[in-house]
């Protein structure tokens, strides 16, 4: 799937593309292996792409692949690592744009881990260590910018996925729980009706009056948002990886990083 990725190419478009398979070609190996298949006025360009390509596929470079593939391919990048994707959400003080992180819920390794502010949320960083591809949903708008300024560093030492824009491709649009509901995913009955302005009650209430069921809540809510990823990373792959339910009977009320970081890193 991920060598079929031509959109990012110079010169490729969609009527470019179909040429192109009509004449057989439907892969980077396709197009190194009979370059004289590939029209003149691409043949160079486009034999050097994909020798680059399949170099960065052998070394591992995810990197290399979400910053140079098209919003069109991405999904091909989510394919071919889901197994080795870690997906995560951020619950805030409040609903504007400097309001700061309260709450970071992760599915790392087949489990969750959350970090909560004044307690353990620069452990964070050092899950991030660990992990090969970041997925969000609409993180390049919101979460990616309020860690990076949360934790004072330019960038993540790990490449990332939205799936706001890889969901987009294949008509889905809206927020994350109406693309969901829509596939027919639903959160469990106690979250079903919860938003993000009652995610912001529980955290005052926490804060203010050491409500300790309100700090339960806010992390399973948030967990909750982050299980919606897989199934939605699943539709727009077309695999299958995770159980649903098994997802939800993992939700935590709370579930910090280990004590033992080592086994993170």
């Amino acid at each position: 799937m991920i060598t079929s990725a031509f959109y990012h190419c110079r010169g490729i478009g969609r009527r470019r593309l179909e040429l192109l398979e009509a004449t057989g070609i439907r892969s980077w190996h396709d197009v190194v292996n009979a370059p004289d298949q590939v029209p003149p006025t691409l043949r160079d360009s486009l034999v050097r792409e994909c020798q680059e390509m399949l170099e960065a596929l052998e070394q591992d470079a995810i990197e290399t692949f979400v910053r140079r593939f098209d919003t069109r391919d991405k999904w091909r990048i989510l394919h071919h690592y889901l197994d080795r994707t870690t997906f995560f959400d951020i619950e805030t003080t409040g609903l504007n744009i400097d309001d700061t992180i309260t709450v970071i819920v992760c599915w790392h390794r087949d489990r969750f881990y959350s970090f909560v502010e004044h307690e353990n949320l620069d452990d964070f960083l050092d899950l991030l260590e660990d992990v090969e591809l970041l997925a969000s949903f609409n993180g390049s708008m919101f979460d990616v910018p309020r860690v990076l300024s949360t934790f004072h560093i330019s960038e993540l030492p790990c490449p990332h996925l939205d799936l706001r824009w890889i969901a987009r491709q294949q008509n889905l649009t809206g927020g994350l729980k109406r693309i969901t509901q829509r596939l027919g995913i639903t959160r469990p009955p106690d979250l079903t009706d919860v938003d993000g302005a009652q995610a912001v009650q529980w955290w005052w209430s926490w804060r203010l009056s050491g409500d300790e069921k309100a700090r339960a809540d806010l992390i399973r809510y948030c967990a909750a948002d982050v299980a919606l990823l897989l199934p939605l990373a699943e539709h727009v792959t077309g695999r299958r990886h995770w159980e649903l339910e098994e997802l939800w009977r993992q939700l935590p009320p709370d579930s910090p990083i280990p004590a033992d970081r080592s086994r993170l890193l």
